[in-house]
């Protein structure tokens, strides 16, 4: 809850106010700053089934995912020309 407050910047007098169903995975967007939840393939909204209570706002804020947000690039790691082979026999 404490890293939800400050990611989803929700004001801590409007903590109490937000619940938190057990067993709902929430996937936080770093790019995007934002939450999304899992489809669990019914079609329901999940925000209709699911009490969130009064400051549901502050947690999910308008989401648009682009594939952008599904590209992760590789970082390379320079190695040294004075690194030495290991060999396990």
């Amino acid at each position: 809850r404490g890293i939800l407050m400050h990611l989803c910047e929700i004001p801590q007098e409007h903590m109490n106010e937000l619940h938190l169903p057990n067993g709902l995975p929430l996937i936080y967007n770093v790019r995007r700053k934002c939450i999304t939840l899992l489809d669990d393939g019914t079609g329901r909204d999940p925000l209709e089934v699911h009490d969130f209570g009064s400051a549901a706002q502050y947690l999910f804020r308008p989401c648009e995912l682009t594939d952008d947000d599904f590209i992760f690039e590789e970082e390379e790691t320079p190695v040294s020309s004075n690194a030495k082979e290991t060999v396990l026999a």
